[in-house]
């Protein structure tokens, strides 16, 4: 599983403490970029901070840096053109910001029902894990909320500091590593944002995409490489039971005679 649209972080109104919330999901690295991009001199719009939303964050970051009307904005206030010492600078202000305001009440609350399905799982005998674009601190407080707070415990979780991120399937096959689980066919990415679809696309692996607690909805999901779409993570045992479980006893792989 994704974190932030698949387990947490989802669509709700806060701009009561974010003037420019936008109401979608995934707001916890939105609102620190905007916040770091301020002590830049910048003011860089949601709408454009979530463009490359699902990657690595230092990778994000150099994404929206490379935008022109972004990039142009940075000279225009620093009077030089970024550097990759610049956009350093910027991720190590990133990073403690992250941590703090993933783990915050409104964002780190996990979807109704998100629990009792992962526990299922775990009882069904299936072992769960995570991959995000988070980097490690971060991914250190959530799971460590998540746990303490809310009795949400992974199995295995994948490195993405150090592994190649999305849309590439190294984070799949990172878990898959640490779990000791192959092949592809035995495992199931689950995601809420395009990049994170096609890394599942290509791990090979079952691929869901997450409609109603993310950033896009089903039919984006599905041109992406979803095999399958659900309304939440909370529907995935039931997924797993009806539709994948009878295919995998027919013989059939990953997107065979899907349509």
């Amino acid at each position: 599983m994704d974190i932030a649209g698949t387990v947490c972080d989802g669509p709700q109104d806060l701009s009561h403490l974010y003037p420019n919330d936008d109401g979608m999901a995934v707001k916890g690295p939105v609102i620190v970029f905007e916040k770091m991009f301020q002590k830049f001199g910048m003011n860089v719009d949601w709408e454009t901070i979530r463009r490359p939303m699902g990657r690595f964050k230092r990778e994000h970051l150099a994404d929206i840096m490379a935008f022109e009307n972004v990039a142009g904005q940075y000279s225009q206030v620093h009077g030089h053109d970024y550097t990759e010492g610049d956009l350093d600078e910027m991720f190590n202000m990133f990073r403690p910001t992250m941590a703090e305001v993933a783990v915050t009440e409104d964002l780190i609350r996990p979807f109704d029902g998100l629990r009792e399905a992962i526990e299922k799982l775990q009882a069904d005998g299936v072992l769960v894990g995570c991959d995000t674009g988070y980097p490690k601190e971060t991914c250190d407080a959530i799971y460590s909320t998540l746990e303490q707070k809310y009795g949400i415990r992974f199995d295995v979780v994948a490195d993405s500091e150090n592994v190649r991120g999305r849309p590439t399937p190294f984070l799949v096959y990172d878990c898959m590593y640490k779990a000791n689980v192959f092949p592809p066919a035995a495992v199931i990415k689950a995601d809420d944002i395009t990049a994170g679809v096609q890394e599942g696309a290509n791990s090979g692996a079952w691929t869901v995409g997450v409609c109603e607690t993310g950033a896009h909805d089903a039919e984006t999901l599905k041109k992406a490489g979803a095999h399958f779409t659900v309304p939440g993570a909370r529907d995935l045992p039931g997924l797993i039971e009806n539709e994948i479980q009878p295919r995998l006893a027919r013989g059939e792989l990953p997107g065979q005679a899907l349509s």
